[in-house]
């Protein structure tokens, strides 16, 4: 049986337990949202139950960006339940078991957050006392959050908080326990720096807030090897169809055997054909130059859309990026909502165009304003794996609508790429109605 809890609270999923506390999803009906219920039941004693709200209550004290935040603790019938932030309800444990860490440069910016959390904790005389895995909540599109609070106390000090953080933040990177491999052994081109702020953390030599010091002081760019480099594998798997296809058709134009193609067909032996030759005399003909009249140029037209997000989940929207090119702009298509500045979470998100012929520029309608963005191209697949990006121009939309002159470049694959947004409301997102390229 449920354990009861004040009639404000819906219970809408049971998620499990985390040790002794029972954890629902809920529904706060006087304020409408989403809360995460932790319950200690009946049948827990009294001062199991007094420990776990004196926990929550000291928890509480604290707002901070990467701390998950008390709304409401107490005893109902018996029970103790404290109502907290949801964010999505999946744990750093639920991604390592399923193999799903987030991008490094994104994981390490919310690993100092954390620790930056744990020292605000500390300020206020707060311990968490069970700190692993299980009891930081990381969510996608979210913030990595301290939770947990309530568990069953294992430590009592801030150095044993601070030495549990560090360990946990290790496992997350190598997926072994702690002390095993270092994590610049497993993850390439990871400063030294990581190795020794978790080392050091681990050793109770530094606080939480020299932890997350050290993390922020020490950078990472990812690797330039082909398997971190711009890679048309990002995109989907039917946006590579239409590349293959395109590339078919560019390899056909050039087999050509038509009398103009510029590829010789191999001669063909055959009977001998005897003609005589001409008598030479000192009259020279005129030569005859037949006009040819050039091709007129292809016509400047999106094929497809893609949107993709190659450093974080994959999921950036896909299903509205036909609204881009629909023509209308009163639809539009935006970004997933991200509760850090997206410089500090990965390199950016993205938008991949199909285009044929020569455009002379861009324009985009309805975007938001404060958005940082670059305009790239590549001619094919082969280029994109072999030689990149050309990165074309770089802009800051200072207006909802920006127009960004072309170099000379015919059909290929250019690319939108986001990399920052602006704030909206308790976020980071950015909205565009339209990109239309021109002749």
């Amino acid at each position: 049986m449920a354990p009861p809890l004040p009639p404000r609270y819906r219970r809408e999923i049971r998620l499990g337990r985390d040790e002794d506390v029972e954890e629902w999803l809920a529904t706060d009906l006087e304020l409408n949202r989403p809360v995460l219920i932790r319950v200690v039941g009946p049948e827990a004693p009294a001062s199991r139950r007094k420990s776990f709200l004196e926990a929550v209550q000291m928890a509480s004290r604290v707002s901070h960006n990467h701390v998950a935040g008390v709304f409401a603790a107490a005893e109902v019938n018996g029970s103790a339940y404290a109502a907290t932030e949801w964010t999505g309800g999946i744990t750093l444990a639920n991604r390592i078991s399923a193999g799903s860490i987030p991008p490094i440069a994104e994981f390490l910016s919310n690993a100092a957050g954390l620790a930056d959390g744990l020292a605000a904790l500390h300020e206020e005389n707060v311990i968490h006392g069970a700190i692993d895995p299980g009891a930081i909540l990381y969510s996608g599109a979210h913030p990595a959050k301290l939770a947990g609070f309530g568990r069953p106390g294992r430590t009592a000090t801030a150095e044993a908080d601070v030495r549990a953080l560090g360990s946990a933040l290790e496992t997350a990177l190598t997926g072994r326990p702690a002390g095993i491999l270092a994590p610049s052994q497993v993850i390439d081109a990871l400063p030294p720096g990581v190795d020794k702020a978790l080392r050091l953390s681990q050793e109770g030599a530094i606080d939480a807030r020299r932890l997350a010091e050290l993390i922020l002081s020490t950078p990472y760019s990812p690797p330039l090897t082909r398997a971190s480099r711009w890679s048309w594998r990002w995109l989907t798997p039917a946006a590579l169809l239409a590349v293959a296809a395109i590339g078919l058709v560019w390899w056909g134009s050039l087999l050509d055997v038509s009398p103009t193609s510029r590829v010789l067909a191999p001669a063909i032996p055959g009977p001998t054909v005897t003609r005589p030759i001409p008598t030479t005399t000192s009259t020279t003909e005129p030569a005859v130059v037949l006009a040819v009249a050039p091709p007129p140029p292809e016509p400047v037209e999106v094929r497809s859309v893609a949107a993709f997000d190659p450093l974080g989940d994959g999921q950036e929207h896909s299903g509205t990026v036909d609204r881009l090119i629909d023509g209308d702009p009163a639809t539009a298509w935006r970004t997933e909502r991200y509760f850090d500045p997206l410089p500090l979470l990965k390199e950016g998100v993205g938008l991949a165009f199909e285009v044929s012929g020569s455009p002379s520029s861009v324009e985009l309608l309805g975007v938001s304003v404060g958005t940082t963005f670059r305009v790239m191209w590549a001619g094919s697949l082969l280029d994109i794996e072999d030689e990149g990006w050309d990165v074309l121009a770089e802009e800051l939309a200072g207006s909802t609508t920006v127009s960004i002159s072309l170099p000379d470049r015919s059909n290929g694959i250019w690319l939108l790429w986001l990399t920052d947004l602006p704030p909206e409301d308790d976020g980071y997102l950015t909205r565009v109605a339209e990109v239309q390229f021109h002749d």
